[in-house]
């Protein structure tokens, strides 16, 4: 290879790492930006309508922590349910918020656990 060759993969390389970098930058979201935003949509009764989003963010944090009390579905309903009573809120059991919650909880905040929820709907033979 000649140097001019050498020359325009090195800065082929730069200008895409510049832009890159640039594109990276103005494409910023803050955690839990996306786990608001969908929990806020899924909310279509106003259920957690009272809380901040940074109280939810912590919620969705929790939930995520409770994720090594889930041993089936009713399990991790319980759990969720038990940990919204924990902030002073009152819903039913059955409230459809609480599986939306722990779905985007993990699939948003702790993806590392999504194992743990595909585990809770796997058929056993």
């Amino acid at each position: 290879m000649n140097i001019k060759t050498v020359l325009a993969v090195i800065i082929i390389f730069l200008i895409s790492t510049i832009l890159f970098i640039t594109f990276t930058s103005f494409n910023t979201d803050s955690y839990g930006d996306i786990f608001i935003e969908q929990i806020r949509i899924a909310d279509s009764e106003s259920t957690l309508i009272d809380f901040d989003n940074e109280t939810l963010i912590q919620i969705g944090k929790d939930v995520c922590t409770s994720s090594n009390l889930w041993i089936d579905e009713q399990s991790s309903i319980q759990a969720i349910y038990n940990l919204l009573k924990e902030y002073n809120f009152e819903i039913e059991e059955n409230n459809r918020i609480i599986p939306i919650l722990r779905f985007q909880s993990t699939y948003e905040l702790c993806p590392e656990n999504i194992s743990v929820l595909e585990g809770l709907f796997s058929i056993e033979k």
